[in-house]
């Protein structure tokens, strides 16, 4: 898919054997789309398939190559470029229906700000499912200083100061490397900074006094103590306004086999059996009035 002269962006297709409601999966900062299907096989997005869910797995762009003339990757252009890129690649596939969104990490941010920033594609869109979804880090336990305050601000940044983009995948911080400005405006967010636009001053937060959310199901693991805790995940539902939400903590015990993480809510074969069922079952309470 072309943005532009030189910016492509990659959609992995899987088809299903039944035409229900298409679903667009958006990964988070630092990952690829193969956190929805692992190369070892399994993942969300093939078992939703087969259970009748087209499901369209998007790469955001997150930085450019050593050899790309392509700016550094910012925020700002994932919002207002990438996202509805991808939101109309599966409208016009689908033109008679509308679509789910599902989203893990910060890329429930971007697909919340893309959605606010354009609300026409509000339209479109039956739901959102936002795994391990959270705005603002507000913990401080020692994970929050490790990962975000150590590893995330400081030492990832200082790694990357001759390349020119964080290099996230030789500090095993992620799958993909991450372009500096994308870095920077994300965590001016995620430290408690206003939901504002640092390229235009576009205001998120004043913008949602308009606009009514769609449902939305939010899941967060029980040892997700900083990624997606589920008191940030919470935090993050009210802060989009009153609407119909329903957050569930995958928690042992609590129609959970084990306790969750951030990453393994996703890759865990457990989560076939456990909230994989789940997500299928509210996309279908939901699909009623797919048909535009």
């Amino acid at each position: 898919m072309a943005l532009d002269a030189e910016a492509q962006l990659q959609v992995r297709r899987f088809a299903a054997p039944a035409d229900g409601p298409a679903v667009l999966m958006v990964h988070g900062l630092g990952e690829r789309g193969e956190v929805f299907c692992p190369a070892a096989g399994g993942g969300l997005a093939p078992w939703l398939a087969q259970s009748g869910h087209p499901v369209y797995v998007a790469e955001l762009r997150e930085r450019a190559s050593a050899s790309s003339t392509i700016p550094d990757i910012t925020q700002h252009q994932l919002i207002c470029e990438d996202l509805p890129a991808l939101f109309q690649l599966v409208a016009e596939e689908h033109p008679q229906q509308s679509f789910f969104v599902l989203a893990h990490g910060w890329g429930g941010v971007l697909v919340a700000s893309a959605l606010i920033r354009q609300p026409h594609w509000l339209e479109r869109v039956a739901g959102l499912v936002q795994l391990g979804v959270r705005r603002v880090c507000a913990q401080r336990n020692w994970q929050r200083r490790l990962l975000l305050d150590l590893m995330w601000r400081r030492l990832a940044p200082l790694a990357g100061w001759r390349q020119g983009y964080l290099p996230l995948r030789s500090l095993g911080l992620g799958s993909v490397d991450l372009s500096r400005q994308l870095h920077d405006d994300s965590w001016m967010w995620q430290n408690g900074g206003k939901w504002r636009d640092p390229q235009d001053g576009f205001d998120y937060a004043a913008a949602l006094a308009g606009i009514a959310w769609p449902s939305s199901l939010y899941l967060a693991g029980h040892k997700d103590h900083c990624l997606g805790h589920v008191a940030d995940v919470r935090a993050f539902a009210r802060e989009l306004g009153g609407h119909d939400a329903q957050l569930v903590l995958l928690r042992k015990g609590s129609g959970s086999s084990r306790d969750y993480g951030h990453h393994d809510l996703l890759s865990h074969p457990q989560a076939a059996n456990d909230h994989f069922p789940l997500i299928l079952s509210w996309l279908a309470r939901h699909a009623a009035t797919n048909t535009l």
